[in-house]
């Protein structure tokens, strides 16, 4: 290792005792939408009759989901906690995310009567019908 590299992770692996941070949740902070994405995949799809959201929210339960419909866009969030174990040791690492997730799409035309949601195998699928007047509307050309 080169000397310029050993100062510097001398240096990060003192940071957190330094100004009593945790570098992982600092970072965390600072990357909070890349998080929400890795933590929410999802596809989202207008087809010409409805609109259908997949989102990935493995170990969500579906009372923790909230979706709900406002000047036609369409949120969904949940709240991932991670729970709380005694007797680990100080070098355990966590790469599962805690936080509030929130993710918003506009559904233009949505039918908010009959809008449908499934959550089967860590994914959350949401069926958004459109209004009549909001399907395209195929004109034809008269001689």
């Amino acid at each position: 290792m080169s000397k310029d590299l050993k100062l510097f992770t001398d240096f990060w692996n003192d940071v957190p005792s330094l100004f009593d941070w945790d570098k992982n949740k600092l970072f965390r902070g600072i990357y909070g939408e890349f998080d929400k994405i890795l933590n929410g995949k999802c596809d989202f799809e207008e087809m010409e009759d409805k609109y259908i959201v997949e989102l990935e929210v493995p170990g969500v339960k579906k009372d923790e989901i909230q979706i709900s419909l406002k000047n036609e866009n369409l949120t969904i969030s949940w709240n991932r906690k991670r729970e709380k174990k005694e007797g680990l040791l100080k070098d355990t690492k966590y790469e599962r995310s805690e936080g509030n997730f929130t993710r918003s799409f506009s559904v233009e035309g949505a039918e908010s009567d009959k809008i449908s949601a499934e959550l089967k195998n860590g994914i959350l699928k949401i069926t958004v019908p459109k209004h009549e007047k909001a399907k395209p509307k195929h004109i034809e050309i008269k001689n």
